[in-house]
């Protein structure tokens, strides 16, 4: 049987201070290196700025219950 070991990431603060844009994260750090309305236009960012394989996520609009 394959197991996986999960973690688990708290991005609140991380994403606290932005609302209904995509993200581009470096995947070691978890740092913002991208923001904007498509995810096309931040995965090419990201890989300008040398993150080829970020990981993307949407912020959303309300916190309420999101779970990424």
């Amino acid at each position: 049987m394959l197991s996986m070991k999960t973690k688990v990431f708290d991005l609140s603060k991380t994403l606290k201070n932005y609302s209904n844009v995509w993200l581009a994260l470096d995947p070691r750090s978890l740092k913002v290196i991208a923001t904007g309305k498509k995810p096309k236009n931040v995965l090419t960012e990201a890989r300008e700025k040398g993150i080829m394989h970020p990981v993307l996520t949407r912020a959303p609009q309300d916190y309420s219950a999101y779970i990424l």
